[in-house]
Parts: structure tokens; sequence; C-alpha cells
């Protein structure tokens, strides 16, 4: 075996100690981006419905356009055909 594989007691707890210690802090960090992590996925989700909502009206802004061109086409053949007759 070589010399860095024979860790005494001592050097290896306090290894242990550094490592537990760094643990405890980040901790803390890591529930704390779990939070954010979830208040993110809400607003996301809720973003994503009002997606729907805008390309849904947006569809039916479409469907309206092309009705009230239809409709323009029918008014004006409507009135040429009382013009003629009038």
């Amino acid at each position: 075996m070589d010399d860095e594989s024979n860790l005494s007691y001592n050097e290896l707890h306090d290894a242990f100690k550094i490592l537990y210690d760094e643990y405890k802090k980040l901790g803390p960090k890591y529930n704390s981006l779990k939070k954010s992590q979830a208040c993110l996925l809400f607003k996301k989700d809720i973003l994503e419905k009002k997606t729907y909502i805008v390309v849904d009206d947006s569809n039916k802004m479409n469907q309206l356009k092309e009705e009230n061109k239809v409709l323009k086409e029918k008014v004006d053949k409507l009135n040429t055909t009382l013009a003629k007759s009038t």
C-alpha cells in the first residue's frame, strides 16, 4: 500500500468533519433551491395555461376574421344586386 492510503484515525476524522461541515452548509441551500424550483414549476404551469388560452383566443379570432370576410363578400354581392335592381 502507498502512503496516501495509510491515513491515521485523526486524519480520517478531520476529513470527515470537513465533509460533514460542508454537508451542513449545503443542506439549507438545497432546501432553498427545492422551494425555488417548486415555485418556478408552479409559475410555469400558470404560464402554460395562459398560453393555451391565448392560442385558443387567437384561433377564435382567426375564425371570426374568416367569417367576417365571408359576410363582407355577401354584403358586397347584395349591395351590387340591390344597385342593379334599382
